[in-house]
């Protein structure tokens, strides 16, 4: 430990702040204890040894400190949130390039003035500004624009909020007008301005989707390319080569170098060092860019000082330095896929080398590169992207190898933007070669079991895996003792977090939880004694999906399903559903359709008991009250959103969850007068397509009512509130009862 102290020290600072990012958010009086405690264990070193844990507990209380400090503006996030539905217009600067999103585009602006009516606004964070046409906007380009401040679009298998408030934006504006009134100048702007030349020169000399496929390839641009060709990439794990990944840039590397030195001979470290640092920014300045041009640097700058340099200890240096300067990155994907794929790609890359020793040489290294880097991301591969490629090593081992090739010629091409005759020739065998690889991706995502999709991968399995796979990486290179102990925690320690975590799984606190089934709904009540499934949403697959994530594995009979309301969007997803319940409960009218009948006989023929339910009814299951406030007693059944059920079901705690489904205006009218209070979460008519009635409102919706909205993507009711939870933008959506 003491032979690489920079080593150690760098970990205990990175570890350190990025736990306080993730676990401690915004806690300015612990970063403020951090600091005041750093002062005397660093003066320990002195006197203890030895000196290195003394000065590595400093360091990761300096990260702590780091992280939660300086505090921010406790009422920022509210301020902000309180404007969300206003129109403004805005004049700014961007601070991040421009991406296409959606058929339009989106840039990180810090906006000089921001005016509501005439009034200037201010202290509100920064603003993620959304547009449609073809204007562009990159890095210190002074924009204005007006539009409709909302919250951040959130995404089901993302928390954008969270990641959009690390960075002080709470506010989304989506622009009815957007302007560049004054180009970005400057070095900060030379990157923004090789990027749309390079991006024009490749247009000019290769045909779609070739040219994107080269944007993407040389400078992690992922712009135009077709979502066929990009699912494939994604289906064969072939989606990396679209980013600026540590390759790229050590080919780049090597070929400016090899240009310079000739030239400036020792000289040449520098103005190489430079060049590097402009391909990354060029690039988007991506994580990973960063992290090989950073490391990549150290090894330069070293060879040229004369001074050995030690991987581990770039990687870490470079980890902390990158912390330090964006804690927050500690929650980017792309920073953590980055570090830990270089990480598992010094540790497993030679021992899979040495046991496939009998594929080509060419093809050799590929292949244990890419499975090092599935053995070792993928929690977050599971996580993140949802999917798992097997094929993932033989399509890289097909396409790494001309890697270099396309990268080298692909910025010469851009070079050649003088000559477009001369760059459309030699655009000829690049153009194969894209092709090929395009080829590649398409026909083995078509190979049986090429990808499997993963719905959900909880944390707790993720720790889980690497708590398997470091002592078995660590094993394999011990003997005797240390080698058994190594293994023996290696089986141990995934079992022992695996049983806690199931266990704390099996006893949670009563929830609902609103599963993302596309148009309709679906959701799942679990009361201190049991489980209540109220519909089924439209899809079996889906509700299939839903429940295997909310509920232990070997829970496998529910107390109770309510079936509210006739129509597919409620009854589709219990075609063939496959778990027993105790009782199922319908509206106590003669409704029509034949899903619902269908669903409630499979039950009938398991056991289950079918009871009827009308307004006023009240039932104990599964440990909750079940407050039924509609239908009315002789509703008409073949009326849509007459005579669908309306519950309000409340927790032993005191909280209530109101599930109105498809009730029509005068059902509403009436269901109000049977509230017996009002709602905590409120699940709205029609997904959110249509408003509540005026008298449900007032007496079911509160200052603190947390209004949801079970949907496909679309927009909501005019008038709706911008904090509406939306299944179609947070995913599935837990919430305590």
């Amino acid at each position: 430990m003491t032979r690489y102290p920079g080593l150690v020290v760098a970990v205990a600072w990175s570890a350190a702040l990025a736990a306080a990012v993730v676990l401690l958010p915004a806690r300015p009086m612990v970063g403020v204890v951090a600091i005041a405690a750093a002062m005397p264990v660093a003066a320990l070193a002195a006197l203890l040894r030895p000196a290195l844990l003394c000065l590595a507990l400093a360091a990761a209380l300096l990260g702590v400190g780091r992280a939660e400090l300086p505090a921010a503006d406790p009422l920022l996030p509210a301020r902000a949130a309180s404007l969300a539905g206003s129109v403004v217009a805005i004049t700014g600067q961007v601070v991040d390039d421009g991406r296409p999103v959606g058929g339009g585009s989106e840039a990180l602006v810090e906006p000089a003035r921001i005016a509501i009516g005439g009034a200037a606004i201010h202290d509100i964070g920064d603003l993620m500004v959304r547009w449609r046409g073809p204007e562009q906007a990159g890095f210190a380009d002074q924009v204005k624009a007006a539009g409709t401040l909302v919250l951040p679009r959130d995404m089901p298998t993302f928390d954008r909020r969270a990641y959009l408030a690390q960075r002080h934006v709470y506010l989304q504006l989506d622009a009815t007008s957007f302007d560049v009134t004054r180009p970005g100048g400057g070095l900060g702007a030379l990157p923004s301005w090789l990027r749309k030349r390079y991006t024009a020169a490749v247009d000019a000399a290769l045909p779609a989707p070739h040219a994107a496929m080269l944007l993407g390839i040389v400078l992690g641009v992922r712009q135009g390319i077709p979502a066929a060709l990009e699912n494939a990439l994604i289906a064969t794990g072939l989606v990396h080569l679209l980013v600026l990944s540590g390759l790229k840039v050590a080919v780049f590397a090597r070929m400016v170098q090899g240009a310079l030195a000739p030239i400036l001979g020792r000289l040449a470290t520098w103005p190489a060092l430079a060049l590097i640092g402009l391909y990354a920014l060029a690039g988007g300045a991506t994580p990973a860019a960063i992290r090989a041009s950073a490391m990549g640097g150290l090894a330069i700058a070293a060879a040229n000082l004369g001074r050995p340099s030690h991987v581990w200890t770039s990687l870490a240096v470079t980890a902390a330095a990158m912390l330090g300067w964006r804690p927050e990155l500690a929650w980017d994907v792309g920073f953590q896929l980055s570090f830990a794929g270089t990480v598992v790609f010094i540790l497993l890359t030679p021992p899979i080398t040495r046991r496939v020793r009998f594929l080509p040489h060419m093809l050799r290294e590929p292949f244990a590169v890419t499975c090092a880097a599935q053995v070792g991301t993928l929690p977050m591969m599971a996580t993140d992207f949802h999917v798992i490629s097997p094929v993932g090593p033989i399509a890289n081992a097909l396409t790494l190898p001309i890697l270099p090739f396309l990268v080298t010629s692909g910025l010469l091409l851009g070079a050649l933007s003088f000559a477009p005759e001369l760059a459309r020739a030699i655009a000829i065998p690049i153009a194969g070669m894209l092709a090929y690889i395009e080829q590649v991706g398409y026909v083995l995502a078509r190979a049986p079991g090429a990808a499997f999709t993963v719905p959900a991968f909880p944390n707790w399995l993720g720790l889980a895996y690497y708590s398997a796979l470091g002592p078995a990486i660590g094993g394999a290179g011990a003997s005797g003792h240390r080698r058994r102990a190594a293994f023996a925690a290696a089986a141990i320690a995934p079992v022992l977090i695996s049983a806690t975590a199931l266990a704390a799984w099996a006893n949670a606190p009563p929830q609902v939880m609103i599963l993302d089934v596309g148009d309709g709904q679906a959701v799942l009540l679990r009361g201190p004694q049991g489980a209540i499934l109220i519909d089924g949403g439209p899809s079996p697959a889906k509700l299939a999906d839903g429940l295997g994530t909310q509920l232990p594995p070997w829970q496998r009979r529910l107390d109770a399903l309510v079936i509210t309301a006739p129509g597919l969007g409620h009854a589709g997803g219990l075609a063939g559903f496959d778990r027993a319940v105790n009782r199922v409960l319908v509206p106590g009218v003669a409704l029509t359709g034949s899903a619902w009948r269908t669903a409630a006989l499979e039950q009938l023929t398991r056991g289950a008991v079918i009871q009827q339910v009308v307004a006023g009814d009240i039932l104990s299951v599964a440990g909750l009250e079940l407050q039924v406030v509609a239908p009315e007693r002789g509703a008409p059944g073949d009326v849509a959103g007459a005579a669908g059920v309306g519950l309000r079901v409340v927790a032993p705690g005191g909280r209530s969850f109101c599930d109105l489904s498809d009730l029509d205006l005068d059902a509403q009218t009436s269901a109000a007068t049977r509230l017996r209070g009002p709602c905590t979460y409120l699940l709205l008519p029609n997904g959110g397509r249509s408003r509540l009635s005026p008298d449900l409102e007032r007496v079911a919706v509160t200052t603190s009512t947390q209004l949801i909205a079970s949907r496909s993507a679309g927009r909501l009711a005019t008038g709706s509130p911008p904090h509406v939870l939306r299944t179609d933008q947070e995913g599935a959506i837990t919430l305590p009862l």
